[in-house]
């Protein structure tokens, strides 16, 4: 099929719908003409003419049959396109021809009706053939041409009445053609809007399917480490013999690990989608990170009867410029799939690098399994938030699928990518490629020191505010053994009365909290003359939505943690609020 008429085709069932509707219409214009031939004497014609109207109706009717109420010919689709086209020209031939006929008898009252049926049949074809242009034109067109050609029968007699008639007729033909455009236009900006509706439609009902797998999800990953930490709190309580003091305590371990990996996965998707995700940038071992990954996983794939090997083993330090934390981030859950879906064999994890030019180094890290692989169908939706290659999966594995939603994203965060392929002969390989700047080697005393270690905290004096009983509780724990003084407080106004009272160095404030919040008793604490009017003041909240952090300063607070908190990033905000 030809362009043109291809880029017809989709317009076709509605101007076929509207010409079904118009059909009375014109039976009654046969038989008004019919009388307007008697009238004007020319019996002879009236034959003629109903034999001509009757047959360009009959082949309108056969031509838009296929294409009416919303339906497509199935076979010889172009034949039956041309055959509408030629009606849709016959049909506004035949009656343009019937006008000029009544125009030519020189009596007003048929040369009116000759202009009235022109601008009928004008105004008829805008209604069908508001879609498409050359729909319109096609069925216009012979309407126009005789509505502009008729006055030139008067040229001869009646030059100024030509002349206003020829203007009148040019102004209405282009009022008609403006008519016609903009209620193409509104048309076309109709139909975007209910495509526009349709997909955010279908986008919503997705997003609620997602969210109800989300939920199940997470609800069913988190009963289980939570059976385990309430089995072995109540183990502890009612007094365990000490022979299995340990074993609870790595239960309870164990299972807050895997709560804090499915939450960490949930948080960092959640500051994904908000573009809240920043990385740090400092000099770390490439290999080192590599190391400590596959330190992480050797235990598992042993207990597995795995082989976890890491090469080239004696390849020399890479000293690079990056975030080592999201790296070993995106290694951890390459590993973890790897380990999870292998039964037998050995798991690769491979770095090559090259320099390049510009003082970048492309990486190029892959970790292949030997496991039962990943279906060309699953492979599409891989890297979608909560999906997994089949319900099979999910089910025999277990997890919530966002690891690797997550570590394609960091991988692009850091300007890298992350991709999957089929592995010979069974299996799978994780391609993640990096640019980044060569780094500079760094001393084992500063490489300790960016990992967070403890800091001395002895004698400070920290208010913590949280609504939640559970939170301080929590806060205390951590912070006393290290010799903090801590008060607490349970909301925005009591925090405010504490801080009246007594200077403190560091306030930690919930932003989120029942009547006063903390964004509100920072401000107040910062309008006014306290104790406490310059201590820092560092937020806390699950809310991970820039202009949410953003809130958060500018009502005064010096720095922001996202909750859960994670032991280290909080050391680090007390390290930089001590220094400041």
């Amino acid at each position: 099929m030809s362009k043109f008429l291809a880029a017809l085709l989709p317009y076709l069932p509605a101007n076929a719908d509207e010409r079904y509707k118009q059909v009375f219409t014109r039976l009654g214009v046969m038989a008004l003409l019919s009388w307007a031939l008697h009238l004007a004497s020319r019996d002879d014609l009236i034959g003629m003419w109903v034999l001509s109207s009757l047959a360009v109706q009959a082949l309108e009717f056969i031509a838009v049959r296929p294409f009416a109420r919303g339906r497509m010919p199935t076979r010889h689709v172009e034949a039956w396109t041309v055959l509408m086209l030629v009606s849709v020209f016959t049909m506004g031939a035949v009656h343009a021809g019937a006008a000029a006929i009544l125009w030519y008898s020189d009596q007003p009252s048929l040369m009116a009706l000759a202009l009235l049926l022109l601008a009928g049949g004008l105004l008829n074809n805008v209604a069908s053939g508001v879609d498409s242009r050359p729909l319109f034109y096609l069925g216009a067109g012979p309407y126009a041409i005789s509505l502009v050609t008729l006055p030139i029968w008067w040229w001869r007699t009646s030059y100024g009445q030509v002349a206003i008639l020829a203007t009148m007729v040019i102004f209405f033909t282009i009022a008609v053609h403006s008519t016609w455009r903009r209620l193409h236009q509104a048309r076309k900006a109709v139909v975007l809007a209910h495509a526009e509706s349709d997909a955010r439609r279908i986008q919503a009902e997705a997003a609620v399917a997602d969210r109800a797998a989300m939920a199940a999800i997470v609800s069913h990953e988190l009963r289980t480490p939570l059976s385990a930490i309430l089995a072995g709190a109540h183990l502890i309580r009612r007094g365990v013999p000490p022979a299995q003091t340990a074993a609870t305590a790595d239960l309870i371990v164990d299972a807050g690990h895997l709560m804090t990996g499915l939450l960490t996965d949930m948080l960092d998707q959640a500051k994904i989608e908000a573009r809240a995700m920043s990385l740090e940038t400092r000099n770390f071992d490439l290999l080192g990170a590599m190391g400590d990954a596959t330190r992480f996983w050797t235990a598992q794939a042993v207990a597995k009867g795995l082989v976890l090997r890491q090469g080239p083993e004696d390849q020399a330090p890479v000293w690079v410029q990056g975030d080592p934390f999201r790296l070993r981030q995106i290694l951890n859950n390459l590993l973890s799939n790897a380990v999870k879906f292998t039964d037998e064999g050995v798991i690769d994890l491979r770095l090559a690098v090259a320099p390049q030019a510009d003082g970048q180094l492309q990486i190029v890290i892959e970790v292949q399994d030997h496991g039962a692989g990943i279906p060309p169908e699953a492979m599409a939706r891989l890297f979608t938030p909560y999906s997994q290659a089949s319900q099979e999966t999910a089910r025999t594995y277990g997890g919530t699928g966002l690891g690797l939603t997550v570590s394609r994203e960091l991988a692009r965060l850091m300007g890298g990518e992350l991709d999957a392929r089929p592995a010979e002969p069974r299996g799978a390989i994780f391609r993640l490629s990096l640019t980044l700047p060569e780094g500079r080697p760094e001393t084992a005393a500063v490489a300790a020191r960016d990992e967070g270690a403890t800091p001395r905290m002895s004698s400070l004096r920290v208010l913590a505010v949280d609504d939640h009983e559970v939170n301080r509780r929590t806060l205390a724990l951590v912070l006393e053994p290290l010799g903090v003084s801590l008060s607490t407080a349970s909301d925005g106004l009591s925090a405010l009365k504490c801080l009246a009272a007594e200077r403190f160095d560091i306030v930690l404030m919930d932003v989120n909290m029942p009547g006063l919040d903390g964004c509100e008793a920072t401000r107040r604490l910062r309008a006014g003359d306290g104790l406490n009017r310059h201590t820092p003041v560092i937020g806390f909240s699950a809310g991970v939505a820039v202009e949410e952090v953003r809130a958060c300063h500018d009502a005064g607070m010096t720095d922001w943690l996202a909750k859960p908190l994670d032991i280290r990033a909080l050391y680090d905000a007390l390290d930089r609020a001590v220094a400041a």
